[in-house]
Formats: C-alpha cells, structure tokens, sequence
C-alpha cells in the first residue's frame, strides 16, 4: 500500500486556521480532483472532520471527471466528532492512468471539515496529482492505493491447428493456445489477431477462453496471435503461430470415362381419321396406357369400357405385338382416331466405368457430376473427413458376362491411406430394376475376394461396391464396379463359312454369294434363329432349328447381287451400297431366350454395273463424197446381252441383239443417205445398252459432200413393148458453173441397158424418140437417169424432182 498527500497536516495543526467546508445535504459537494499517474486501485480516503454532530450520516462516491460515470459510492455513520481524522474504506474502485477522477459528499446534516483552500499538491514517483479547481473545495487529507501492477505471463504454445496442416476456405477451425498466468490474480481476456496474405494483423475477438472457433477466409496463407491482458490493462508479450496454407475445401474425385446411352421416347400422335359419331360404332378402350423407355413398347392399363357416345371419353387400345397403339377421343360431334407406332431414338452422355479414384483437388476444379475435359467427373467426401478410396475394380473386367454357379475372384486396386484397418465389400442384384438392396459382407485385409454367382433366374446382374477403413475408424466413399449381367441363358455359338473379303458384282460368278455354316447351343429345347444382316440394313432370318444341346445346327443361303443392292430371293436386304467402300456381312445366333452368339462379319465390296464397251473412239470422218462403212465390236463387263442401236442424226437405221465379240459393221442406207444436206455436220452413233439400262455411245461425226450426183429410178416402169418415146421434166435448179445430164433407156431391164442421152429435149420440155429397138430381157421397160456436176458453182444444186410421160 502507498499513501499520497493532498495537504500536509500534523497534530496540533488547527484547521480551522486554513479554512473550514460545512456541508448541508443539500446537493453533492465535489471535494477532490486527481490524476492516478498509472493504474491502480483506490483503496482508502481520509478526511480531517473538524465539528460534526451525533447522528449524521456521510455519503461518498468517485465518478470520472470527464463523464461523470460513478465507480463506486457508500455511507457512513459519524458520531460526535471535534478535530479528527475519518478514514473510508473503499471495495477496490480500479483507477486507470490519464484519467480525472472526483470525490463527492454529501450529508444529512451538518458538518464541518477542514480543507486546505491553497491546494497543497503532493506529487511522487508513481503516485497521485492533486488540482485545484474553484468547483471543487479541497478537503482530503490523503488517499490510499494499491502497489503497481504486473502483466499477465506470455500465453502457452498454439496447439490447433497442428503446424503444417492445410486449412481449407470456409472451414470453421478451433484455434487453440496455452493458458496465461498472471500473479495479481486479476487476468481480464485473451487478444486475438490474424495475419492474412503476410499482411497487417487484425483482430479476431476477445475472449477468456483458451479456444476460439474461427471460419477460414478466402487467403493463400494465414497466421495467427495471441495475448493475455489483465484487468488492469497490463499485457503480455504475443504468442504467433505457425504459418498456415490455406486452399479451397478438396475433395476426393472419381474420374470415368463417357457412354453414350440410348434414349427412346414416345413420337406424336398421328391423326389418322374423325368420323361423325352419329355414323360409326361405339369407340371402345382402356383408359390409360404406359410405354416403356427400355423396349420402346406400349402397353393399355385398366378397365376397357364403351364410350357410349359420351364427350371426353378417351380410350387405347395396344396392337402390332405392342409396338403400335390407337387412340380414340370422343369429341362433342366428332370422334377423333389417333395412333403411333414405335419410338424416337436418341443418345445421351453418361457415366461409364471407373479410371480413376482417390484424385484430391480443389472445389470447383471438376463438375460434381459431370463432363469435362472428355471425362466424366464425381466428387466424393471432403479430404479431410475421410481417407483415400480404394482403386478401380479390375476383375471381373468391364464387359465380362458372369455364369450363374461360378466364383469370381472380384478384385480392385489399394486405398493409400495409412494405417489401413480393411476393405468392406458389398453387392446388389437387378440394379437396372427392382434392386434386391445392398448386402454387406464382413471386413476383410485383402484386395480380392470371391463370389459365387446366384443360380436365381430372377436376379440378371450384379454389381459391387467397396470402401477402405482405416485404425481409428474413419473410412472412405464407396468406389462401384460396372453393372454384369448374369447369364442364366447359355449363348450359342455360331461358325461361318463365308470367306472374308469377297466382291459383289453383275457379272455371272460374282453376283451371288453363298452365306453357310453352323451354330451350336448346349442348352436343349431352346429355337436357335440364325440372322443376318447387310450393314445396318433389314435382318433376315437365315433359317431356324431346335437344339438337341449338342448337334450343330447347319445353315445355308444364297444371297444374290443386281442394281447395287443385295437381294434374298426376290426381297432386297440392302439400301443402295456405294462402291469402294467396305460393306459389312452379318450372320449371328438367336436362342429366343436373350442369348445372341457373337456376330460373325464379313467385309465386301459391290462393282456397280458398267456398260457395254463399244470398240473404237470418238471420231470426225471428215468430208465424205460417199457412203462411209465402220466395223465395230460390243463387249460388256458383265457379260449381259447388248442391245445395239445405229442412228444417224438420231434416225434408227437399225435395232439388233448383239453377240459379244462379234465384228459388225454400220452402212447408212441409199435412201437414208441421199436427203442428208451437203455441207453440214451429221452424226453417226452406235448404242450399246445392257438389260440393266446401262449404256455406251460411239459417235462418228462427218460433213457430206458432192461434185457429182446420179439419180436412178430403184424400180424401172415395166412396158410391154419396147416405148419409142419419153417425156421428161425435171424440178431442178443448176447455178452458174454446174451442169445436168438426163438419160433414159427403153430396156431397163437389160444387164446393160441402152442409155440414150435426153438432156437437150428434157430442159426444153419437148419428147425424145428412143432410136434402141432391141432388148435382151424378158421385159421391156424405162429408166431415167439423172447425173448432176456441181462443176464451178458455189450454190447448191437443188433436185426437187421430175415429171414426164411416155408411149
């Protein structure tokens, strides 16, 4: 303890000589201002009462000078006291440094005290400053406080987190540190603070706990501090912690690689026909109907029942072995008749089997569940609430089709967790159905563990699940297997005879193909179907057979090629199939009970078919003062008959089945030749044409030309005796430079007959007496002969004709 003087008073000293104070009860008196110059605790005041009377009573409080807050306040009861000293306990009124501080009375009744009006101010190291202030009467004698105070001791080591963990954003972590012991025993709280980023240090809370429960911010790095402060305000040196990683939250992840699934749903109704309802039956139909996603089936529900030519009835009805249904809709006037027949087919992207698991990584670096990066992605637990999962199941491996009554040694990869406790590994049937639920079988220290297939026809597949547990209890995310069907149905097998690589064609040997082998099925009584299948064109059943579990059932068809398609029999079993590309063969076994043998391939290509090729080329003959004369050839790849066609400027001359390598030859005939005009381009074709419609084309252009034309009656006139005269009149035009000659005989029939010149007599129109008088035929008979020279002329002689007589 320490007491500090306000004003210096010694026995004997009279007060009364400095002043005295009577205080009334009226108002609280104000009658000591100080300053603690550290903190401390007020433990005692004295006053010097000069007078006071019996009975009084005295009341007393310290306030703040600056906001009158009241820190402590009491009452005492005076006796009759004449020149003494009253000493007032006080209950631990706690003083800070820098801070005003006021006594006040006050009395019921009279009083007086004595005071010093100078002031004294007694200052010392450490302790209290007096003031003298003209609303404060000084009148204390001393004050009493506690000795100094000493700072709470340095807080323990921080013991969560553990140095060296990861703290994940958002996470809500216990920070934890050692106690502070302070020797006043008046320990206040712990101050705490966090360095973000390297950062300055902000404050977290305050509290008088050795725990705090903290959220982690979004930071690369954090560290945290740590003090204590008494209540005296006295604290200890801080206490750091490590310096702490912080991350997003990370998970484990399962990486997969992507399936397409099949997707089918129902297409739109098709209106199909309305009727007024007054003209037809009663509709009739179940109420509802159901399709099914997995075979792209209908199927009615309910109770059928008559419409009984009600509005808004509705009714279905399942037909076609239940790929097609009808509906009827009955309107106020009308009944309406819908139907649909199948499904609409779709692909969709899902999870396939498992590649990876155990991948530790940031939140948000893969999908939840979904694609990315050409996988698909699965997050499991967070890293921090679970270990390591166990690898990817390897046996059975993905695709393997299980056989019900063997053991299957189902293996998978190891957990990297340490202190490894076991795997737990579990099972389920009919997981694409109604799931027979998950069967737990007991832990075991081992990677691989065998099953027996169930024989119960009832459950068609299996799959497994396993997790990892380590020594203290915490497991991880299950890792799942592919789905495996169990086969109760044995598959048949099936052999093909078929060689590989063969070409399809028209020609005779490469137009058909003969499809035969064998299949085989051990279980008895089952109907063995053999198919097959061009690309992905209409199947065809090959033949069918009842197993006996041990005979080969034998097959054998004729398939044949015509027009780019593959037919059997008369039924085509192919689209158009192109050339030079790989067309597949495909012949598989049916067991009628959902076993389907491998399907054995057969790769072809087709040759379309090619026309006739007619020898030669393509030619220009020229100018042709005569008749021209071409031999050819038609071969056909195929060795089709070739139907020939000879034209000239499109004319028919003639129309003929040719023999394959056989020489022919094309004249145009007289009468085809003579009305071709001079001086134009004519065209000479030869038509080859398979019983396909294939064709080819050999074509021969030429321009005909003349210097020279004879004219000859084909058939003379006959006469039954020898004429002695001729009339002839020719429709001809000779331009300047050409000549005509006009000759005429009266023994046409002769080998040699007699021509006699008319020419003169003819261009003037006037008769010609024949001087011939002799013949060497049977006949008589008369010819005319025309023979025009073009000469120097550049027009065109024109011969339209003739006219005359004779006698």
């Amino acid at each position: 303890m320490a007491t500090y003087i306000s004003s210096q008073l010694t026995t004997g000293d009279n007060p009364a000589t400095s002043g005295t104070l009577e205080a009334n009860g009226d108002n609280w008196l104000g009658i000591c201002r100080f300053r603690p110059s550290y903190k401390r605790y007020l433990k005692n005041i004295r006053f010097y009462v000069y007078n006071s009377s019996p009975g009084t009573n005295l009341k007393w409080r310290v306030k703040t000078w600056s906001t009158g807050t009241s820190l402590g306040e009491g009452q005492v009861a005076l006796s009759n006291m004449i020149n003494q000293y009253l000493d007032i306990p006080i209950p631990d009124i706690y003083l800070l440094s820098a801070e005003d501080y006021i006594i006040e009375i006050w009395m019921d009744n009279g009083i007086n005290f004595g005071f010093n009006h100078n002031g004294v101010y007694q200052t010392n190291s450490g302790g209290l400053s007096f003031f003298q202030d003209q609303n404060v009467k000084w009148m204390v004698i001393a004050l009493t406080t506690q000795d100094p105070n000493t700072a709470p001791t340095i807080p323990g080591t921080f013991t969560q987190p553990i140095s060296g963990t990861t703290l994940e954003i958002g996470d809500q972590r216990a920070l934890t540190w050692g106690m502070s012991n302070d020797p006043d025993y008046n320990f206040s709280t712990y101050i705490l603070d966090v360095q973000i980023d390297g950062g300055t240090w902000k404050n977290i809370t305050s509290t008088v706990n050795l725990s705090y429960t903290y959220t982690i911010p979004t930071a690369k790095t954090l560290k945290f501090r740590v003090k204590a402060r008494d209540k005296e305000g006295a604290e200890s040196a801080y206490r750091e912690s490590a310096v702490f990683d912080v991350t997003k939250k990370l998970y484990y992840w399962s990486k997969y690689n992507i399936s397409r699934q099949e997707v089918r749903t129902e297409p739109p109704w098709s209106l199909d026909a309305q009727y007024d309802k007054g003209t037809v039956n009663d509709a009739w139909g179940y109420p509802s109907y159901s399709f099914d996603p997995n075979t792209g089936t209908y199927k009615e529900s309910g109770t059928p029942r008559y419409a009984n030519y009600q509005p808004g009835f509705v009714g279905y009805t399942v037909y076609n072995g239940g790929n097609s249904i009808q509906k009827f809709e009955l309107g106020t006037e009308t009944l309406y008749q819908y139907s649909k027949s199948g499904f609409l087919q779709s692909f969709r992207d899902v999870r396939g089997s498992l590649i990876q698991s155990g991948i530790i990584a940031e939140e948000g670096t893969y999908p939840t569940d979904g694609q990315q990066s050409g996988y698909w992605w699965v997050r499991g637990s967070r890293v921090k609430d679970s270990i390591p999962p166990p690898g990817p199941f390897t046996v059975p491996t993905q695709g393997t089709v299980l056989k019900p009554g063997e053991t299957v040694s189902v293996t998978w990869g190891p957990s990297s967790a340490p202190n490894l406790a076991g795997y737990t590994l579990e099972y389920k049937h009919n997981s694409d159905g109604s799931s027979t639920g998950w069967t737990k079988l007991s832990e075991i220290n081992a990677l691989t563990r065998g099953i027996i297939i169930t024989k119960d026809k009832t459950l068609t597949n299996i799959q497994f699940r396993v997790y990892a547990r380590n020594t203290v209890n915490t497991s991880s995310d299950y890792v799942y297997s592919d789905v495996y069907e169990i086969q109760h149905n044995v598959i048949p097998t099936i052999l093909l005879n078929t060689a590989n690589n063969f070409t399809m064609s028209e020609t005779e040997g490469q137009n058909e193909v003969l499809v035969d082998g064998s299949a085989r099925d051990t279980d008895a009584n089952d109907n063995i179907i053999i198919k097959m299948q061009i690309n992905d064109g209409t199947i065809r059943n090959i033949q069918s057979g009842l197993s006996d579990g041990s005979t080969p059932i034998e097959f054998s068809k004729k398939i044949t090629y015509s027009n780019k398609r593959v037919y059997d029999g008369a039924t085509p079993i192919s689209n158009d199939l192109a050339e030079n590309v790989d067309h597949t063969l495909k012949v598989w076994a049916d067991d009628g009970q959902g076993g389907i043998s491998t399907v054995e391939e057969r790769i072809f290509r087709v040759i379309h078919n090619r026309p006739p090729v007619i020898s030669g080329t393509d030619e220009d003959l020229g100018e042709l003062l005569e008749i021209p004369s071409i031999t050819y050839q038609v071969d056909d790849p195929e060795k089709q008959t070739a139907t020939i066609t000879e034209r000239i400027n499109g004319q028919v001359i003639r129309t003929f089945d040719a023999e394959l390598g056989t020489e022919y030859k094309i004249e145009i005939p007289i009468e085809m030749w003579i009305p071709l005009q001079l001086e134009q381009e004519h065209k000479l074709t030869i038509e080859a044409k398979d019983s396909f419609g294939a064709k080819s084309t050999r074509t021969y252009t030429f321009t005909r030309t003349e210097d020279t034309i004879q004219l000859e009656l084909k058939n003379p006139f006959v006469t039954d005796i020898a004429a002695t005269r001729i009339l002839v009149t020719p429709d001809v035009y000779l331009p300047i430079g050409s000549t005509i000659v006009i000759e005429a005989c009266n023994n046409a029939f002769d080998e040699v007959p007699t021509w006699e010149d008319v020419t003169g007599m003819a261009m003037n129109k006037r008769g010609f007496h024949f001087t011939n008088t002799e013949k060497t035929a049977e006949q008589w008979g008369i010819n005319i002969r025309f023979t025009l020279h073009k000469g120097t002329a550049h027009d065109q002689v024109k011969f339209n004709g003739f006219g005359g007589a004779f006698d």
